[in-house]
């Protein structure tokens, strides 16, 4: 009997634990009245600078909004921390696709240096390569995310990039630098 209740109160104290850290995931900004902002439940980050970030991209900039609205109808999820990626490159998409249950989860690694409005941009850029792989139903492993990218964004490195990412971040940035 005492161990079956031992057993209970331990798996509870794990479902807490858990419940705790996946709480912690999401990205939120204190506001007035210290209430929680979050711009999106879809887009998160466990960094407050990078959450700070995210919040007002979305405030300041449409596409910025209609990048992560986008990301919303999908069955992903994008954590965007802070890291550095390889190849000398300031942010990335890492191809690491994970599956979450229903969802799929995928990873923007950002390098925070550098000043806010470029870094929103940049967060942009990467926003729109993770909807290239989540619409994309069938990429739902780090192979085969390497495998769309191979097939549909070719270069001479193992760097990949598209016209639409390109296009997204600058968008967000002439958007940000108007107001």
């Amino acid at each position: 009997m005492a161990r079956r209740w031992r057993r209970r109160v331990r798996r509870s104290m794990t479902w807490c634990v858990i419940a705790v850290l996946l709480g912690g995931m999401t990205f939120g900004v204190r506001a007035e009245g210290d209430r929680e902002v979050s711009a999106s439940p879809r887009v998160r980050s466990s960094n407050l600078t990078i959450a700070s970030l995210l919040t007002e991209a979305s405030s300041r900039s449409s596409t910025f909004r209609g990048l992560v609205h986008t990301i919303e109808q999908t069955d992903g999820i994008v954590y965007v921390e802070a890291g550095h990626c390889r190849h000398g490159v300031r942010a990335c998409l890492s191809l690491s696709v994970a599956g979450a249950g229903e969802y799929r989860i995928l990873r923007v690694l950002i390098d925070l240096a550098g000043d806010a409005l470029a870094l929103m941009a940049t967060i942009a850029h990467e926003l729109r390569h993770a909807i290239e792989i989540l619409t994309e139903p069938t990429v739902r492993s780090t192979k085969a995310a390497y495998s769309y990218y191979a097939r549909e964004a070719p270069t001479t490195r193992d760097v990949f990039e598209t016209q639409a990412a390109i296009a997204a971040g600058l968008a967000v940035e002439r958007e940000l630098a108007r107001r």
